[in-house]
């Protein structure tokens, strides 16, 4: 049965075109990054292995070899089973350095652009022979459904499509960080279509073919010479060379290399696919067995490789046909993308960039001319393909092809083992084994395969039959070959030094050694302006900024170690853009290293991560030692006083937490960082103590944020075992201020007390005075009939019994510690009064007369108290706004009332009080004013006068939370209760010894004499 050209064209324009939709609309972020990025995703990608030679080859060898077929799906079984000691070391190289193949991985591991050359030609030559075989399975598809078809007109329309889709989704975007995740999903999804396919086909000729299983075993038993095939022995026959091949598949083949290693960002995901991918392929080998006998009971009049196309004609089921066809689609199709797109980059990195690379200036953008080199490459990679279709004209089986292919590409596996089990190997012995094992393959397998010997003698037709039928033994001859001489080359030569840092690595075994110099460049600014040269400044710009926030550096990082990890990740970027080869030596030319300088201080906490990674390797007395380190760096870490270190140049390798916390700095922001640079004033106390002979420097005074404080500093020499190095220093820090504030507190107190102490005395010898002029105050009240006269000799006596009682207070707060409650001069008080006296009072002052005051206390809010007690509280208080207020400001005072409190607000516009000592403002001798300003007193009297009062005070500030200005003091006073009062007045007319009480203690107020001299004595 036949079908036109134009059904089978739009099958295959369809299924291109869904692929081309899922890498389009996941490229545009439409499907949700946990089902892109999900390891069943990448599980699936890896399904690109089973291509057209295993989705038919597989049935053609089920059919003439049995159970041979399941080494194609053993043998890479085996290597993902094996993953945590095989792959995933490669994967933490790759993603580590930024390397995108496997000729990638060789230059770099071997430092050297010839072994990067000849690991690309040689798999140019083996992979050729796997696309052609690609191409050829599709159109011997179509050529078998429709015979009137032309081979070549088909092969030439798939390879267009296919060369599109490449282009369109294999260089959409070329940067340092090349990662296609459409490309990856379209893979996943064609996989499900893969299986889908397959277990379709199986499903179909179990049943419909064979009736069910029971049919199936009845056929089996009715024909066994058939089980026998499947089950002849294998002993002598090409399994272990299969296994071997397919085994390495993983690592050699282009296209499983760049699924597996390039493509993939996490471990994990290849943790989960080291069980997952073989279940797949598990699932995929099942139907192998029932396709073949299918084919065999149906006695299809096709190769058995193309069994499966075959089924859906036989039952006259044309949906089944184009089933199996769009299989055949997808196994080819796959493939050739992926493997293109891997080929373009190796040929790009080895073949082209170390002799041309796009000219960097403002007009050229590189990461577009790149894009468009890679383009090109596939192209010309795609039509090469077909270029071997049309000479092998279909006279070569599938097997024969894929034959040829895989033991090429196995040259590759003992360079490979080189890299991650065998340090001393070097670049000679890797060329040198790669060239001999090739050479014996190319002149045993593929130069056979291309040329038609036939044509010259006859005698070779007998020749290559021969090799073909033993070309199992060709595997291990040439593997033997490349082995021995990459041993024998390597232990006779010797490698460079940068060689074998490089192959320290590489190892699996081995911690990666640390590179210890210091780049030319001292900012990431001339990282920028020196990759200007190569790459342009707009393209270096982009890769300097890629590499710091790769890092999660910043933009002004200018710390030795951190320039020299920055300059190693811009060559493991440029790696991913241009090839380790071109990388290294563009970063070596434009970025060199600092000759003069060879030694900077090691990142701790870069060291200590590495450490921490390797840490889970670790056994025995390594182990011990490790915990001890861990332990120590705790100890240090943790430590409850601030410590740093920095070696002979100064620069910090050590700074714990509570260093960070004394200075307000980070450890990430200042390891490796020279303490010159360090943000002041910390750099001029560190330096100049790091500079001075002496061990200790005490109680040093030191500005910080506008506060001064107080530190004592502690160092001492420490010499490195390992180096040798002297000039290393580890110091202590100790804040000191709080001891050095109590002492100069308490200094402060003593002096004031003896000053108390003096003024009490003084206070004493004032009483005499005071109360002769108070006498003569009221002499002159009594003798004088002028009113002028006496109102002012009414204010002197009213300001002398005032001053009285001030100084009674203070003799009895000298004394006591506080006021004395029964000495108060209980009364009625009204507090606008009071208010207007100590307003008028501090208005004499010519500073004071600049305030503009406001009493705006209620006439009938009145208290119960001792009015000049009261006064001074008011004064104090108004006194300290004054002092805190500039010119024409104003300190308002406010009363409020309820039935049992009268408060009292005072608010000024002053500068405020910091909160920090807002609870220590009534505390005796605490003052914020200058020396010989204050005494720390006026708050703590204005406490104990409201405390005696049986009333409360508080202080809010600041009071304008924008300007963050003003302070506002807030009394509460119990309100005088007339009903009370009245009270007591009844029961004092009734009780005279209370009467005559009060009477004796009116006579002492109006006679302050009496009180001075008994207080006097």
């Amino acid at each position: 049965m036949g079908y036109d050209l134009e059904p089978l064209l739009f099958v295959s324009a369809a299924y291109l075109l869904l692929l081309f939709s899922i890498a389009w609309i996941t490229d545009k972020g439409w499907i949700p990054q946990a089902i892109v990025r999900h390891p069943i995703t990448y599980v699936l990608s890896l399904g690109i292995y089973a291509s057209s030679w295993a989705y038919y080859g597989s049935i053609g060898i089920a059919r003439d070899s049995g159970y041979l077929f399941l080494t194609l799906y053993i043998g890479v079984s085996g290597a993902f089973l094996l993953a945590p000691i095989l792959l995933t070391p490669i994967l933490k190289i790759t993603r580590s350095y930024q390397l995108s193949s496997l000729a990638d991985l060789f230059a770099f591991r071997f430092r050297s652009s010839a072994a990067g050359i000849i690991a690309t030609l040689i798999m140019l030559a083996s992979i050729m022979p796997l696309l052609a075989l690609q191409i050829q399975a599709v159109s011997d598809s179509i050529h078998l459904i429709n015979q009137d078809i032309p081979r070549i007109n088909l092969a030439f329309l798939f390879c267009v499509l296919v060369t599109l889709f490449a282009i369109l989704f294999g260089t959409r975007h070329i940067s340092s960080h090349d990662h296609h995740q459409g490309l990856v999903m379209a893979l996943a999804v064609e996989s499900v279509l893969k299986l889908a396919v397959l277990l379709t086909l199986g499903f179909v000729a179990l049943n419909d073919v064979f009736g069910g299983i029971e049919g199936l075993n009845l056929w089996l038993h009715s024909n066994s010479d058939h089980m026998a095939t499947l089950q002849q022995p294998i002993e002598n026959g090409p399994w272990r060379s299969m296994l071997l091949m397919f085994f390495a598949a993983v690592i050699v083949m282009p296209h499983m290399f760049h699924i597996t290693f390039t493509e993939n960002r996490d471990q994990h995901a290849l943790n989960i696919a080291s069980w997952a991918f073989p279940f797949f392929l598990l699932i995929l080998s099942l139907m192998v067995p029932i396709l073949t006998w299918a084919g065999v009971k149906l006695a299809l009049p096709f190769s058995p490789e193309y069994y499966a196309l075959g089924i859906g004609q036989a039952l006259n089921k044309p949906w089944i046909t184009v089933v199996s066809f769009i299989g055949s689609l997808t196994a080819a199709s796959g493939l050739i993308i992926v493997t293109t797109l891997a080929l373009s980059s190796m040929i790009l990195n080895h073949l082209v960039m170390p002799f041309w690379r796009p000219k960097a200036n403002l007009e050229v953008d590189i990461y577009r001319a790149l894009a468009w080199l890679k383009r090109l490459l596939i192209s010309a990679l795609i039509m090469a393909s077909y270029g071997f279709y049309l000479l092998f004209d279909s006279q070569h089986s599938l097997y024969n092809l894929g034959m040829v292919a895989f033991v090429g590409a196995l040259q590759l596996l003992p360079g490979a083992l080189c890299v991650l089990y065998w340090p001393k190997a070097n670049h000679y012995g890797f060329i040198a084994g790669l060239a001999v094992g090739s050479l014996v393959w190319l002149i045993t397998m593929f130069i056979p395969l291309i040329i038609d010997i036939s044509l010259y003698n006859q005698s070779f037709v007998v020749y290559q039959n021969m090799l073909y039928d033993n070309w199992h033994q060709v595997v291990f001859l040439s593997l033997a070959v490349n082995a021995g001489f990459i041993i024998l080359v390597s232990l006779l030569t010797r490698m460079s030094p940068e060689e074998a840092s490089a192959a320290a690595a590489c190892q699996v075994e081995s911690p990666t050694r640390n590179n210890h110099k210091i780049p030319i460049a001292s900012s990431t600014y001339e990282f920028q302006k020196m990759l200007s040269t190569p790459l342009g400044s707009s393209t270096a710009a982009k890769e300097v900024q890629k590499a710091l926030s790769d890092l999660n550096m910043r933009e002004d990082e200018t710390r030795p170690h951190a320039l020299r990890r920055l300059r190693e990740r811009l060559e493991k970027n440029l790696s991913g853009l241009f090839g380790p080869t071109v990388a290294h030596g563009m970063v070596e030319t434009f970025l060199p290293w600092d000759q003069q300088k060879d030694y900077v201080a090691r990142d701790i906490h870069f060291m200590e991560s590495r450490l921490e990674s390797y840490h889970s390797r670790l056994s025995g007395l390594a182990a011990e030692l490790d915990s001890l380190r861990r332990y120590h760096r705790d100890t240090l870490n943790k430590l409850p006083l601030a410590l740093f270190s920095v070696d002979a140049n100064k620069e910090v390798m050590l700074w714990n937490q509570a260093m960070s916390e004394m200075t307000g700095i980070d450890a990430s922001q200042v390891l490796g960082l020279n303490i010159h640079h360090l943000t002041p004033p910390w750099n001029e106390l560190l330096c100049q103590f790091s500079s001075l002979d002496n061990l200790h420097l005490h109680n040093h005074k030191l500005e910080v944020e506008g506060t001064q404080r107080y530190f004592s500093i502690h160092k001492a020499m420490v010499e490195v075992p390992a180096s040798g190095t002297t000039g290393n220093k580890v110091m202590l820090l100790e804040d000191r201020t709080e001891n050095q504030m109590l002492e100069n507190q308490l200094f402060h107190s003593e002096r004031l007390a003896s000053i108390g102490q003096l003024a009490a005395g003084v206070a004493h010898e004032i009483g005499n005075p005071i109360t002769a002029i108070d006498c003569l105050a009221q002499e002159l009240i009594s003798l004088s009939g002028e009113p002028d006269t006496r109102k002012v000799a009414a204010q002197m006596l009213d300001q002398t019994q005032r001053i009285t009682c001030i100084v009674r207070t203070l003799v009895s707060y000298a004394h006591t510690g506080q006021a004395r409650h029964n000495d108060s001069q209980s009364g009625v008080v009204s507090l606008k009064h009071c208010a207007d006296e100590a307003i008028s009072l501090l208005q004499l002052s010519h500073k004071n007369s600049q305030i503009q005051f406001t009493n705006g206390c209620q006439p009938d809010h009145l208290v119960t108290g001792d009015q000049q007690k009261l006064q001074q509280v008011l004064i104090n208080l108004m006194s300290n706004a004054v002092d805190a207020s500039t010119v024409n400001d104003k300190v308002t005072l406010l009363t409020t009332a309820d039935a049992q409190t009268v408060t009292v607000t005072i608010e000024d516009q002053g500068h405020g009080i910091p909160r920090a000592i807002q609870n220590r403002l009534f505390e005796p001798f605490f003052t914020t004013k200058e020396p010989g300003k204050g005494t720390g007193l006026g708050l703590a009297l204005t406490w104990n006068i409201i405390e005696e009062h049986f009333g409360s005070i508080r202080v809010e500030s600041p009071v304008n939370k924008v300007l963050k200005t003003g302070t506002r003091f807030i009394i509460s006073l119990p309100r005088f209760d007339a009903k009370s009062s009245d009270a007591k007045s009844s029961e004092t007319k009734s009780n005279p010894s209370n009467q005559d009480s009060l009477e004796t203690g009116e006579l002492t107020a109006s006679h302050p004499e009496s009180m001075m001299e008994g207080e006097a004595v």
